[in-house]
């Protein structure tokens, strides 16, 4: 099963598409952080997938413009 969702958000660039799922981390502007938040949603959301044997992915990211996320999990066999 892939769920495919888009953001409006501040997007992000390619260089930290494997770094975003990792916990507490936050794309810093300069030498500060201009963003609210912890750093975990993504890193939760990958543990999700983790855990349910699927997969979370950044299809395509536009700074300023947002992001879409790709989630694949395996169908439940009846």
């Amino acid at each position: 099963v892939k769920i495919i969702f888009s953001d409006n958000g501040i997007g992000i660039a390619d260089k930290h598409y494997k770094e975003i799922f990792k916990p507490y981390y936050r794309i810093a502007e300069g030498d500060r952080h201009n963003v609210k938040g912890y750093g975990l949603g993504l890193s939760y959301a990958y543990e999700i997938m983790m855990l349910h044997k699927g997969s979370i992915k950044v299809l395509k990211s536009e700074q300023g413009k947002g992001s879409t996320f790709e989630l694949t999990i395996p169908a439940a066999n009846e």
